[in-house]
């Protein structure tokens, strides 16, 4: 299990990231002219060359570019791939902290080449993102958000996890038992061979927590409580434990 420990109060943590920005709201379902402004050619061939080299900085930049752009596209769920990204612990901003730490020249062009993309992009056509070998990944926004927290490692995965059984974004970002079932079960760089059975150890651990907060509480809304956590511990250890060892 990574090194976790199972205590109850392990179950109920909540990673925070500092994603704020990514909360503007607007009600405007088409992009206006952009306004923000762009860095210079230089800065965005060096952010983008970084893109091609760094593969965890392109996913933090197409996270912060989608989520950016989705909440100006859809200000009704403005917010929830940000929240949703709380939820799955997800390592927002790391990469991007890594590069302007090595490089500080490029901390405002970032933010700079995120604003500006994101507000001339239109909301119906795919983002377009260097990739490693001079590849160019075309990322659609509504695709990222239904895969997502998965498609933060894979921005251009079609298919949703067979553990999200079915529920939409917001249904998973509202869900509090899906901080406990990525905190046990983290997204990364899990063989894939393992991810049919992670898939499914997830929807199990989903599901005991479910079934404990509503013998406790009636219902599945609102936030644990250590009770909780306390109640389905056991089971949650072995769950996890039932995997084989190289996939937990």
């Amino acid at each position: 299990m990574r090194g976790r420990p199972l205590l109850a109060m392990a179950l109920l943590a909540v990673t925070a990231t500092a994603v704020g920005w990514l909360y503007l709201r607007t009600a405007q379902p088409q992009p206006p002219q952009a306004t923000s402004v762009a860095p210079t050619d230089e800065m965005r061939q060096r952010i983008e060359r970084r893109m091609g080299d760094d593969a965890a900085f392109r996913n933090d930049v197409a996270f912060l570019l989608v989520a950016t752009l989705r909440d100006r596209c859809r200000p009704a769920e403005a917010g929830l791939l940000a929240r949703m990204a709380n939820r799955a612990a997800l390592p927002v901003l790391a990469a991007v902290s890594a590069v302007t730490a090595e490089d500080p020249g490029l901390d405002r062009p970032i933010y700079r080449y995120i604003q500006h993309r994101a507000d001339s992009a239109r909301c119906t056509d795919p983002l377009p993102l260097a990739a490693a070998g001079g590849r160019v990944l075309h990322v659609d926004i509504e695709q990222y958000a239904r895969t997502f927290p998965d498609s933060y490692f894979d921005p251009t995965r079609s298919r949703a996890p067979r553990d999200f059984g079915g529920h939409t974004l917001r249904e998973r970002a509202s869900n509090a038992c899906n901080s406990v079932v990525y905190s046990v079960l983290p997204l990364g760089d899990a063989d894939w061979r393992c991810a049919s059975l992670r898939a499914n150890a997830r929807a199990r651990v989903r599901s005991l927590c479910e079934d404990e907060l509503r013998r406790q509480h009636g219902d599945i809304a609102g936030e644990l409580d250590m009770a909780v956590g306390q109640g389905m511990q056991e089971q949650v250890v072995a769950a996890v434990a039932a995997l084989p060892v190289d996939c937990r």
